[in-house]
């Protein structure tokens, strides 16, 4: 049936959490909804692989669809903080403004970083070398 009436697993719910939280790269990605886009979250993913490493830190790489979060969120606003309440908010106005062509989005240490297209290496190393090195509010903050 399409998966309309689909309930949201528990993994799922997991994942958006996980998504919102600190100390990962997340690639919102509109592959769900768009045929052969899967081919740029990987080399995303790569590329974000290669800034962690590069960075000597040990994160997660997410691959999250609009799809998943937009079923997930409603499910869980009551129990976000004020962090992950704005990084989803951003990412719902990119959405709204923007519509697929917003995608991938691209989040660093719940930090927006880039959405639309594909950042390059150093500009993710930089992020996550901001993030750590003085704190959230120092890192990137604006899209493209």
């Amino acid at each position: 049936m399409l998966g309309f009436f689909k309930k949201a697993s528990e993994d799922d719910i997991n994942q958006v959490k996980r998504a919102l939280g600190t100390e990962a790269v997340v690639v919102v990605s509109a592959s769900c909804c768009m045929p052969g886009t899967s081919q740029v979250d990987e080399q995303i993913e790569a590329t974000a692989r290669a800034a962690l490493t590069e960075a000597e830190l040990d994160w997660p790489v997410m691959t999250l669809t609009v799809t998943t979060a937009q079923s997930i969120l409603p499910k869980i606003s009551a129990e976000l903080n004020a962090q992950e309440a704005e990084l989803a908010r951003q990412v719902s106005e990119l959405f709204m403004a923007h519509g697929l062509s917003a995608f991938p989005i691209v989040i660093v240490d719940q930090i927006l970083l880039s959405y639309g297209g594909m950042p390059e290496q150093a500009m993710i190393l930089n992020a996550l070398t901001q993030t750590t090195d003085k704190g959230k509010g120092m890192a990137l903050q604006g899209a493209q």
